[in-house]
Formats: C-alpha cells, structure tokens, sequence
C-alpha cells in the first residue's frame, strides 16, 4: 500500500472515529481469575463466533466490547472463509465450559441454529435473544453463560444495547435455582431426569 493512500486511510478512519481508532485485541486466553482491569473493575474474558451471515455484526461486537474494556477470544471464521454454525457454536462453548472464557456470543443469520448446536455441551445455557429485555432475562432468570444473535433481525445499536445490558445482569438466584438444577439435571439424564 502506497504511503498516500495509507495516510488517507487514516485521516478518513481518524474523522470517522472522531480522532479515535478503535482497538480491537484479541489475544490468547487465559483463566478468568487472572484477570483484572486497572480501576479495579472485572474485564471480561468473551469467546465470540459466527458463521458467514454474522461476520460484519461479530466485528462490529467486537469492536465494542474492547471499548468496554473486555478482551476478546475470536473464534469465527475469516471473511470469505468456510464454517458452519455447528462449528463455530461447540469452538465458543468449549472455551465458556472449561472456564477459558467468561461467557459467549454467537451469531448467524437468525441466532437459533447456533444456540440448539452450543446447547448440546453439557454447561452450556445458550439464549437466542432479539430485543434488550429477552437479553436481561436469559441472565437475570436463566443464568445464560452463552448469547445468541440473529444478524437479519438485530442492526448494530441494538446489539450493543443487547450485550451490554446482557453482561452486566447477574443472576437472580433464589427461585430461579432450583430450575436451573433441573435443566442440569435433563443435561445429565435425559429423559430420565425424573422431573
């Protein structure tokens, strides 16, 4: 790339960002615990994928979520590269079980595909979600540890909206305990869970 146009490049991304360019890390994952940011406030580990349809919408997510402070794990594929959502769904809920990432977000064109395919890891809660309320209450009711989005129904406001308020909602706890043990226990037993 010729310097000129690199320059230009620049100067058109910096009026774009108001002098600032986003910067959006991914690096390697470690454990959750090792992790905090310098005002003392938790950044979050995210293991974020798509499939093709979601590509744009995962990077623009991305892209928010180092604004927010939190680090990024990319485990989608590559614009113009192949991959299935069942795929990419078992990459984001592998690094959400084994405790390399706090939570997930998937993205393909509807967000249902994605959340069933992540849902048959045992530990996975995935949430498909289409507006900002079904997003709190799959964290404040139903402990999800996954978010799935659908890139034809949610535009980029939205979805910062979405993952914002999905992060920062705990979960309830209290009578909403018990049936999360017995959505542990249909993990475990299936059908005979004894429910």
């Amino acid at each position: 790339m010729s310097t000129d146009f690199g320059k230009r490049i620049d100067e058109i991304v910096g009026r774009a960002f108001a002098g600032e360019k986003p910067q959006v890390r991914f690096e390697k994952a470690r454990v959750p615990e090792e992790r905090l940011a310098g005002d003392g406030a938790a950044r979050l580990r995210i293991a974020i994928g798509s499939d093709h349809r979601g590509l744009v919408l995962r990077s623009r997510i991305s892209e928010y979520l180092c604004e927010l402070g939190h680090l990024v794990v990319d485990c989608g594929i590559t614009e113009g590269g192949a991959g299935d959502y069942p795929v990419i769904a078992l990459r984001v809920a592998e690094k959400v079980v084994t405790k390399t990432c706090d939570f997930g977000i998937l993205i393909d064109a509807v967000g249902i595909g994605s959340a069933i395919a992540a849902n048959k890891v045992s530990g996975i809660r995935a949430a498909t979600c289409h507006d900002v309320e079904s997003a709190r209450s799959s964290r404040l009711h139903n402990d999800a540890n996954v978010l799935s989005l659908g890139s034809n129904f949610i535009n980029r406001g939205l979805a910062r909206r979405m993952v914002k308020t999905w992060l920062a909602t705990p979960f309830e706890g209290g009578r909403h305990v018990p049936r999360i043990e017995k959505i542990a226990r249909i993990e475990r037993d299936g059908l005979d869970a004894g429910l």
